[in-house]
């Protein structure tokens, strides 16, 4: 599994909310202005223009001594709903879990125990707030509670806002109790041999480029026919290379700290077996392109294939490298200072090579990182619940919104569809749009659902044009797909990502939550939904004639 975490541009992100929220507000301005027109007929207009000018001086005239009173009702009617029962649950978990977790093994990881702790949070929590966001309106308008509220001097926006407050608090209360036994139950369970792994690795990572066994540039690196494509493998005894370029290095850090560290986890192909104990072996080359110094050093590292060891995994380079410029009889050795002659305004380039006779070493962008100073595990652990709890804060917002316009049952189906779609439609989106950019490139990889079909029937190969001789069909099936294609793309974008939101995979393994790559995204897309759902909260809320039911 890769940890390096995806990429994220958060001007693209903005402007991509932005043509979103005016799209969405020019299509329910139309939807509407042509509704009014059917339901009231000509006075419609004017009825759709007194509800806008409304919501406008309702959404920006709020009272925060109003919204914090319907923030209290919602917290005090959630407890006597018996809404924290799913804390004891969570602690009943805890209980019984170290059972099933406990071992003798001496090698125990720290890993599943973390995992335990996270993975029921994230899926306990997000039903909570699920259930209590999606049912709590319903059941308030069914027991007729509501039409007191609205009856007062209070703004529909205040209830919606108020609600979702109040259901946030209820949620990230139990959050941060559950957290913090979270966190001492991980400190006693976790065997004593294993307590190292509990540590919050920073990487710096880089750009990955290839040479061929000829020694030619390529982006990539030799297929041995593995499936996975994830990672490109380069030849031993060979011109064959992996060159990673880091950037934007620290070096004042590392310069601190008077050594940089590497830390790899490459992987190992044999075209034979050889000595099994003996484990495949690369080199390290130190380059500074702007003054061509090339420093390999001397010393072979081993590649881990049978078990993932600390040890191995990390490579010191001190601060001063004693290096040999000839290799004739009488030169003498010189001394490069790693930090004023290889690393040039913070960038690093390093060259790996295989030096084992017909086998692979394979390499992704992510195997190779600088490791920056190491920061504590309750920081990565603090910043991985932080992260699920703007995820909450969604959910609820999410919840609470769909329920000012549909019963709780629905409201539930709605808001857990919305999640399960924000994981799973991204990467499917995604590997379409690599899909249309491999077509663009002249490589054929599949196609769209017809397209696929056809291929399947016919027996037609991923990387065959379809052929010309189908005619219209031809151009039906692709403009089809297209479309079906630019629906995803649009659903994409009323969607929220969700996979941001899942940090346990870095607290899990060892590393530090990045703030770019995870906390940052996390936060903007909470916001960036907030708004929106308050408003169509707000209007929903506002079309229902409570009093008269």
């Amino acid at each position: 599994m890769s940890i390096e975490p995806p990429s994220f541009d958060v001007a693209a992100a903005l402007l991509n909310w932005v043509i979103a929220i005016v799209a969405c507000s020019v299509i329910g301005l139309a939807a509407g202005f042509a509704g009014s027109l059917a339901y009231r007929g000509t006075s419609g207009p004017r009825v759709f223009w007194n509800t806008l000018k409304r919501g406008f001086r309702d959404l920006t005239r709020l009272s925060p001594g109003r919204i914090g009173a319907i923030a209290s009702l919602t917290i005090k009617e959630a407890i006597s709903r018996k809404a924290f029962v799913i804390g004891f649950l969570f602690l009943l978990l805890f209980m019984f879990g170290g059972w099933f977790l406990s071992s003798s093994d001496a090698e125990k990881p720290a890993l599943p125990y973390i995992t335990f702790v996270m993975t029921i949070m994230y899926f306990l929590l997000n039903l909570m707030a699920i259930l209590i966001s999606c049912w709590g309106l319903p059941a308030d308008i069914k027991a007729k509670s509501m039409h007191t509220v609205v009856t007062k001097p209070v703004r529909r926006s205040e209830i919606v806002i108020g609600r979702i407050v109040g259901y946030s608090g209820v949620v990230l209360s139990v959050l941060a109790v559950t957290s913090i036994f979270g966190y001492v139950w991980i400190q006693r369970q976790v065997p004593q041999q294993a307590k190292d792994q509990l540590i919050a690795r920073v990487p710096a990572y880089g750009s990955l480029s290839f040479l061929t066994r000829t020694g030619q540039p390529s982006e990539t690196g030799t297929n041995v026919g593995d499936i996975w494509e994830y990672r490109g493998y380069i030849e031993g005894l060979s011109k064959a290379r992996a060159i990673w370029k880091f950037d934007n290095l620290d070096t004042a850090e590392l310069r601190k700290r008077g050594e940089i560290r590497f830390e790899q986890k490459f992987e190992a192909f044999r075209t034979y077996k050889g000595d099994i104990e003996e484990q495949t072996r690369y080199q390290i080359t130190l380059v500074n392109p702007t003054t061509k110094l090339r420093i390999p050093i001397e010393k072979s590292y081993p590649v881990a294939e049978h078990k993932q060891d600390p040890e191995l995994a990390v490579v010191v380079i001190p601060g001063e490298i004693e290096y040999q410029e000839s290799y004739e009889v009488g030169a003498n050795a010189k001394v490069a200072n790693l930090f004023d002659d290889l690393i040039d305004n913070g960038s690093l380039t390093v060259e790996i090579a295989c030096i084992d006779d017909q086998q692979y070493i394979g390499c992704a962008e992510g195997d190779l990182f600088v490791r920056m100073e190491d920061r504590s595990f309750l920081s990565s652990y603090l910043k991985a619940n932080i992260g699920l709890a703007f995820m909450l804060v969604l959910v609820v917002s999410i919840g609470t919104t769909s329920s000012c316009f549909v019963k709780g049952p629905v409201s539930t189906l709605l808001t857990g569809s919305m999640i399960i779609m924000g994981n799973v439609i991204y990467e499917f989106v995604n590997e379409a749009v690599k899909q249309q950019q491999e077509r663009q490139d002249g490589k054929i990889i599949g196609g769209g659902m017809l397209e696929s079909i056809y291929r399947l029937v016919t027996g037609m190969n991923q990387t065959t044009p379809l052929p010309d001789n189908l005619g219209i069909a031809k151009d039906i099936i692709e403009k089809l797909d297209e479309t079906v294609f630019n629906i995803l793309f649009v659903v994409r974008s009323v969607i929220p990502d969700f996979t941001f939101f899942s940090m346990n995979k870095y607290t899990a393994n060892g590393y530090d939550v990045p703030w770019t790559g995870a906390l940052l995204p996390s936060i903007l897309i909470t916001l960036g939904f907030l708004f929106p759902l308050i408003i169509l909260g707000y209007f929903s809320l506002q079309l229902r004639e409570l009093e008269h039911k």
